[in-house]
């Protein structure tokens, strides 16, 4: 009898068979945990804006015309994202166009998002003209 080293067909098979194993449970999960990173990420994205977006308010309140929200006129304004980093609100993602990166989908941009920036009893308030909050709310 031979004394051969190395291994069989079936084992090599075997170790196959288990190695697609683990590739096939791993690969989704981390996809999944991909999508939700970027998803966070544009929320934080989009919290950050808003935020920047009533302090413009604020500072730029007495200069504001008529806005209608809900059905009631407030003094207000609608701004873009882009009218924030120029203003210098917002910083740019990078130093070229586009400013703003949707992180979901790096072909998209939030350069021309707009808000609705309105002043009730003396604090200013944003509303996204878009519907960008049940993305983030779920």
């Amino acid at each position: 009898m031979k004394d051969n080293k190395g291994f069989t067909l079936v084992e090599l098979l075997a170790v196959i068979v288990v190695l697609a194993i683990i590739i096939s449970i791993a690969v989704p999960s981390t996809m999944s945990i991909s999508k939700r990173i970027r998803k966070n990420m544009f929320c934080s994205k989009i919290d950050f804006i808003e935020t920047q977006a009533q302090l413009y308010g604020e500072d730029r309140k007495d200069s504001f015309g008529n806005i209608k929200i809900d059905g009631k006129n407030y003094p207000g304004k609608t701004v873009t994202v882009k009218e924030l980093v120029t203003t210098k609100y917002l910083k740019k993602d990078n130093d070229s166009e586009p400013y703003t990166e949707d992180p979901r989908d790096k072909t998209k941009t939030l350069d021309n998002m707009s808000l609705s920036i309105y002043i009730k009893n003396q604090r200013a308030y944003v509303r996204f003209n878009e519907d960008v909050r049940t993305t983030c709310d779920k």
